[in-house]
């Protein structure tokens, strides 16, 4: 296949790739962006990112000097991203859902001279802690950010970067140790916006789309971002935060592309009956971030009549690498490789495995990260060439298909026999009181001993007690080996999630482990507060 980085101009800005493309294929009057009672055409976006270049170089940002960003999606991030690539200067978005510490972090690491945030989030994360940092622009008060676009002219003209240059940085979530600083490349977005929005999901430009995923990730970026703008589509910029936000936004936009998490396909179907879910608008419903348990998958096609296209991708990669194709979809299973990846399943010695047989994850592809940021040890241990090792067990069937196992450290050993957590959880997703659920090894001194132990958040309607503790591991029992259910069911509010939507299963297998050194008896634990 031809190269698709080779097929762009050496001199390549994306920013004004993608806004004058759209400019270009007479979409200046076309909506590009709803964003509250608002909507944004392709020409105000065009004109507003110019504005935006203006503003940042009047301010005395560089080439290839950083911009963080710390908002939700609105359309000031928007401009702000596009205008700073527009400028060759690097945005950094942050994560909303970061904690203070981890976003200082950020601030320091990226050394970013510029901030574009909320007053609330200057006050809280007062006094900023970066040397580097020289102003913080808010989106909000009298001089706000909007305020300041409108005093600038829009007639500078896009820098003239290369293809192969940094563009922007992406954080990771930092479940380990502090976030790493993901370098992409110019090249990067159009790379994914044509193997996959294009070639696999067939995007075009009669489309709306929303995601549940947020634009500092890379998941929410593709699918909001650059994605629609490759084909000429709406976004919405939306600020939900739980199921009945998102069931509204749906309502209100009608979009026909929905880009979720399994933990919102959870929390819709969860909501059927209080607040039901019109999917008349919707022809295409995708999921990525972690694996969609079966269960969720049958019932929500059953529920609403729709498939969910299953993906994974990680930051390094940008988007996904792997996706089911609509009408092709099995259940459970991650799809086949897009167009332009080379996808393996290798062993310990990096020989590629026979099919059915469970090895390391390792990828190949154009969209790959330049490296880490000031992370040359890490950046050593994840890429060879361009090919990744993601850090994932896999299966490939003999239909190509790829299943995943779990991460290298998910995997967990009782009566010496080897457990996944995700079968189990699986299995308990399919009782009806069951919302969500994680499961967790509690390791004791003897690894023979290990106990298996449920973290189960629960549908409105019922409550935690003893019995529906005993029904549930007698639920497990009637589906898996014995040896497979768990010893004990902690219930919770709501599990905690990283700040990317993933079961933080780190947080949970410290909790049992500090649980177990309590001696805490076989007994139900009802926390006063959510973690």
């Amino acid at each position: 296949m031809e190269s698709l980085s080779a097929s762009l101009p050496k001199t390549f800005n994306v920013a004004a790739h993608f806004l004058e493309l759209n400019l270009a294929e007479n979409r200046a009057d076309k909506v590009a962006f709803y964003a509250r009672d608002a909507a944004y055409s392709y020409g105000q976006v065009h004109q507003a990112v110019r504005r935006s270049a203006r503003l940042l170089s009047n301010l005395g940002l560089e080439r290839e000097q950083r911009l963080a960003i710390l908002l939700p999606d609105t359309p000031e991030f928007v401009f702000a991203f596009w205008g700073a690539i527009w400028a060759g200067i690097i945005p950094v978005p942050i994560n909303t859902a970061c904690s203070v510490a981890e976003i200082q972090y950020i601030l320091q690491n990226s050394r970013a001279k510029v901030l574009l945030t909320t007053q609330a989030w200057q006050t809280t994360l007062s006094p900023l802690q970066s040397p580097s940092l020289q102003h913080v622009l808010t989106v909000d008060g009298a001089q706000s950010f909007i305020t300041q676009l409108e005093q600038q002219d829009d007639s500078l003209a896009w820098v003239e970067t290369d293809r192969e240059e940094p563009a922007f940085w992406l954080y990771t979530s930092g479940s380990t140790g502090h976030p790493k600083g993901v370098v992409h490349l110019h090249q990067s977005m159009v790379i994914c916006a044509d193997a996959y929005g294009k070639a696999v999901l067939n995007l075009r430009e009669d489309d709306i789309v929303y995601s549940v995923a947020k634009m500092p990730f890379a998941y929410g970026l593709g699918n909001t971002l650059y994605m629609p703008m490759a084909v000429g589509a709406s976004s919405v910029l939306s600020d939900a935060v739980n199921a009945f936000d998102v069931i509204a936004d749906i309502h209100t936009y009608r979009p026909t592309v929905f880009f979720g998490i399994p933990g919102v396909y959870a929390g819709m179907l969860a909501l059927h009956d209080l607040e039901p879910l019109d999917p008349a608008s919707l022809r295409l419903c995708v999921s990525a971030a972690e694996q969609l348990p079966k269960t969720l998958w049958s019932q929500w096609r059953d529920r609403y009549g729709l498939e969910i296209c299953e993906g994974i991708g990680t930051t390094e990669l940008l988007h996904i690498f792997l996706s089911n194709r609509p009408g092709e979809c099995r259940p459970g299973s991650s799809g086949r490789p897009i167009p332009g990846y080379d996808v393996q399943v290798v062993d310990a010695q990096g020989l590629p495995t026979a099919p059915g047989e469970i090895g390391a994850l390792q990828v190949t592809g154009e969209s790959l990260m330049l490296g880490y940021w000031n992370r040359l040890q890490a950046t050593r241990e994840a890429l060879y060439g361009f090919t990744m090792r993601t850090g994932d067990q896999y299966l490939r069937d003999a239909d190509g298909y790829f299943w995943f196992m779990g991460r290298n450290n998910d995997f967990f050993k009782v009566n010496g026999m080897w457990v996944s957590p995700f079968e189990i959880e699986d299995v308990l997703l399919q009782h009806e009181s069951v919302l969500d659920a994680a499961i967790v090894p509690e390791f004791a001194t003897d690894e023979t001993l290990t106990q298996i132990v449920a973290y189960v958040s629960l549908k409105v309607g019922f409550q935690a007690s003893p019995s529906l503790e005993k029904n549930l591991c007698q639920w497990v029992k009637t589906h898996l080996s014995h040896f497979k259910a768990p010893r004990r069911i902690h219930f919770l509010d709501q599990l905690p999630r990283t700040s990317t939507g993933k079961v933080h299963r780190k947080a949970l297998s410290q909790k049992a482990l500090s649980q177990h050194k309590a001696c805490i008896p076989d007994a139900i634990l009802f926390p006063e507060n959510r973690i």
